[in-house]
């Protein structure tokens, strides 16, 4: 698990948050939410550390998540151990989705232009919490809100964890040949002859999507209120991140994840209401 030098405990109400590209520090809005960038570095610093690991896991040579890179058509989604012992809370899971445009090929080896194309980018939980349902219940909580289906998914660069996963909770084993980095799975396509194939079908949600929880834009956020004024210096100095590295990382692992997600934005409303 991850610790940091910083409380995380305001931004996870609930153990699973969902962020956006315009509530972090990412090169595009800095200005835009300077006033309020104490919680938007904050944020980014967990984003940056989570990224790192999960590419040490999958033995990457860099990053694939990290605050600065995320766009504006993709989804992180964090989860924190509530069940940690001690005064803060720790991160344990990271997954990372989005859409893309790409050309693939279908189970007939004819080239498709597929537009929003759902997209598994990033996908990690901690070594110390694998194996105890988290990584289901995150992937889960993902799919409801999205109104995905895996079968629907592409998934890019998958681990070897990550395609188990996938076979063991989803049966997806047969892939289709693709000439890019992108793994997808016969049936994606459905029925090549009919147009109508590629709509995402709607998944039956197993718990309400109250549970989870999505910052809202820093820009209209009380970063007072959300961060309590703490002095961002204390943490994020000239793009390094200080963290308190309390994590043993190993070279194997990287699926595994969290509980419900939470709407932060609901929340931060009801505070400002008040």
């Amino acid at each position: 698990m991850v610790d940091f030098n910083f409380d995380i405990r305001p931004f996870f109400p609930q153990p699973i948050i969902r962020v956006h590209m315009d509530q972090v520090a990412t090169p595009g809005n800095r200005m835009r939410i300077s006033p309020r960038s104490d919680a938007a570095l904050k944020l980014s610093a967990i984003i940056d550390r989570m990224g790192q690991l999960s590419a040490v896991a999958q033995g990457l040579s860099r990053p694939v998540t990290s605050a600065d890179r995320l766009s504006s058509n993709q989804t992180i989604y964090l989860l924190a151990d509530t069940q940690s012992k001690g005064s803060r809370l720790l991160v344990t899971g990271l997954l990372k989705v989005g859409t893309k445009n790409l050309y693939l090929f279908d189970e007939r080896g004819e080239r498709r232009k597929l537009d929003q194309t759902p997209a598994i980018l990033d996908f990690y939980v901690h070594e110390s919490r694998q194996r105890h349902g988290l990584g289901k219940r995150l992937f889960e909580n993902m799919l409801a809100e999205k109104c995905w289906t895996p079968l629907k998914c592409s998934v890019d660069r998958p681990s070897e964890k990550f395609l188990t996963f996938l076979k063991k909770h989803y049966g997806l084993v047969r892939t289709i040949p693709q000439a890019n980095n992108f793994v997808l799975f016969e049936g994606f396509f459905g029925d090549a002859d009919n147009a109508d194939s590629l709509a995402m079908p709607k998944l039956t949600r197993s718990r309400p999507l109250s549970q989870i929880s999505s910052l809202p834009p820093l820009a209209t956020t009380s970063v007072g209120m959300l961060m309590g004024g703490t002095n961002s210096s204390t943490f994020f100095n000239g793009g390094s991140t200080y963290l308190n590295n309390q994590t043993q990382i190993t070279t194997f692992g990287r699926y595994g994840a969290p509980r419900p997600i939470t709407s932060m934005g609901e929340i931060m409303r009801s505070g400002n209401q008040g």
